[in-house]
């Protein structure tokens, strides 16, 4: 049986734990949210089968309450649960990165961001070349990510009522499993197909994690935080 050492599990850092911790519970948020809305559907649908046991309701009645239902579990209910986690994600973002830019020894400059640059990017571009722990593709992809929750949180993810409406293309182009589409019957609007945000929480979750490692290691912080 292998040596396990305790004392080394107890003193290994773990970086960013509040993060971590945030970054889960949306995670879990959006899992456990999914999984609900699911299984409330099949029980909606057990329920108006019930109602009817007889068959004594009009078809055209009985098929008006399966498509209210269908509506409201397959297309309303998930897309605010998958607008709430992006949300939750940038802010979880957002967070971790101002507690990490104010820890370091040398402030940021913001006088060569671009116009229009939302500031966590730019310092994420900025973390990239000072911790050597260089992602573009994750970066971009945050980037993205931010457009979209800019355009739900302003316009309910409307597209016609969004004022910047080629960077919210754009956005939506580079994103898997995200479109324009009229789910909502309210004109085009942002679409998340069900776990298309997962995989982007795990990457941006694993690269501001190593930020705050790599900053460390570097001795790039004002002090020392291991947990």
């Amino acid at each position: 049986m292998p040596n396990f050492d305790l004392e080394r599990l107890i003193n290994e850092p773990i970086y960013a734990f509040d993060f971590q911790r945030m970054i889960g519970d949306v995670a879990d948020f959006l899992d456990f949210s999914e999984i609900n809305i699911e299984l409330k559907y099949r029980q909606e649908l057990q329920g108006i089968h019930k109602s009817d046991e007889n068959g004594e309701l009009p078809s055209e009645y009985r098929e008006h309450l399966e498509e209210n239902a269908k509506y409201r579990f397959e297309v309303s209910l998930p897309l605010r649960v998958r607008y709430g986690a992006v949300l939750a994600l940038i802010t979880s973002v957002e967070w971790s990165v101002s507690i990490l830019e104010q820890r370091l020894k040398q402030p940021i400059s913001y006088n060569n961001k671009p116009k229009g640059c939302n500031e966590t990017v730019h310092v994420l571009t900025e973390l990239q070349n000072r911790t050597g722990k260089r992602s573009t593709e994750v970066v971009e992809d945050y980037k993205a990510l931010v457009n979209v929750r800019n355009c739900i949180a302003h316009t309910s993810g409307i597209e016609k009522m969004y004022k910047h409406r080629s960077e919210l293309v754009e956005a939506i182009n580079r994103l898997t499993g995200f479109s324009l589409d009229n789910w909502d019957f309210l004109g085009k609007q942002v679409c998340i197909q069900q776990d298309a945000l997962t995989p982007y929480i795990e990457k941006i979750c694993d690269f501001i994690v190593k930020c705050h490692e790599s900053a460390e290691a570097k001795g790039l912080l004002r002090d020392s935080q291991r947990r």
